[in-house]
């Protein structure tokens, strides 16, 4: 007993040292993978890691872009965390990530789902659900605008032509609808890209679980939410987390439509960022916003992914 227990420890001694010898000797072993690698490496140290560097060194400054820059302290952070103006364009953010996400998420699941099923017509729907995805974000903006023109916009037209006059707003003016008013056409936008992905996973799924499904007499929902829903959670993690960085990063469609506005209604962190940068030319104030939206993003994006490895281990 005492030998083998013995015999236990010294092997598990063994391979503690040994492990990092095994490590290097991958590593050599894909040396040429690591070699091909490299380029990209060096990219992503020049365009990411260097700005990100050099926006967390600035934020701690004074700086117009033109003069010398001006040692600043915390300052820059203690204004921006005190400024009701950041927490309000925060919590836009908040709201974007939750309605854009959630819906993106059921719609493209949806939508894959009654498309592998084969629904009549899936073909001409499969292309007209991913048409929106294809589109330019600051034209598919621009388009959106006139649409939601309040005097002649199709929607509002559309709305008085059917006698539900009642129904029309300001779509991009009440600042009690504006953001909401955007987040559709998020939604509209990316929908199509959620059921591609869907419906890659869906299509690798084995015909013999359908054939087995049918036998037992399930319904669709049932084989929607208690078969197909969970043979896809993977996918349906990785959709989401990119979904939540998507959103936290959101800037283009908000600022060709409304600028953050009315009244900031529809800011967002990206609009502060652009508008203190580049309108107001403050960048080391610009700096400590990015350097503040990175920490965001990534921690909700750490905390995500340790929720959904607990999850599959469950």
């Amino acid at each position: 007993m005492k030998t083998s227990v013995v015999k236990n420890t010294k092997d598990t001694i063994t391979s503690a040292h040994v492990k990092p010898n095994s490590l290097w000797k991958e590593m050599k072993k894909y040396k040429i993978a690591y070699v091909f690698m490299l380029p990209a490496i060096l990219l992503i140290s020049f365009f990411m890691l260097i700005p990100l560097c050099h926006s967390i060194i600035m934020s701690f400054y004074r700086w117009d872009g033109i003069t010398t820059p001006t040692f600043n302290g915390l300052s820059n952070y203690t204004h921006l965390l005190t400024n009701n103006h950041f927490w309000k364009a925060a919590f836009n953010n908040l709201k974007f990530l939750v309605l854009f996400t959630a819906l993106t998420v059921i719609l493209g699941f949806v939508f894959a789902v009654a498309i592998d099923r084969r629904m009549k017509g899936w073909r001409i729907y499969k292309f007209v659900f991913f048409i929106p995805f294809m589109l330019v974000t600051a034209a598919l903006g621009i388009l959106f605008a006139q649409i939601y023109e309040p005097s002649h916009g199709i929607l509002n037209t559309f709305l008085g032509s059917i006698g539900l006059e009642s129904l029309q707003q300001l779509w991009l003016g009440d600042s009690n609808i504006t953001l909401y008013s955007i987040i559709a056409v998020a939604i509209w936008q990316l929908s199509g890209w959620t059921m591609i992905l869907y419906l890659a996973a869906i299509e690798g799924i084995d015909n013999q679980v359908h054939d087995a499904a049918t036998i037992d007499g399930v319904t669709e929902w049932q084989r929607m939410f208690h078969i197909i829903a969970p043979m896809v959670k993977r996918i349906t993690y990785m959709i989401i987390l990119l979904q939540i960085i998507a959103s936290l990063k959101t800037f283009d469609l908000i600022w060709v439509m409304t600028k953050g506005g009315p009244f900031y209604a529809s800011e967002v962190l990206g609009t502060i960022l652009y508008r203190t940068a580049f309108e107001q030319q403050q960048f080391g104030y610009a700096s400590a916003v990015a350097v503040l939206m990175t920490i965001i993003v990534m921690s909700i994006t750490l905390i995500y992914l340790k929720y959904s490895k607990l999850s599959e281990q469950e």
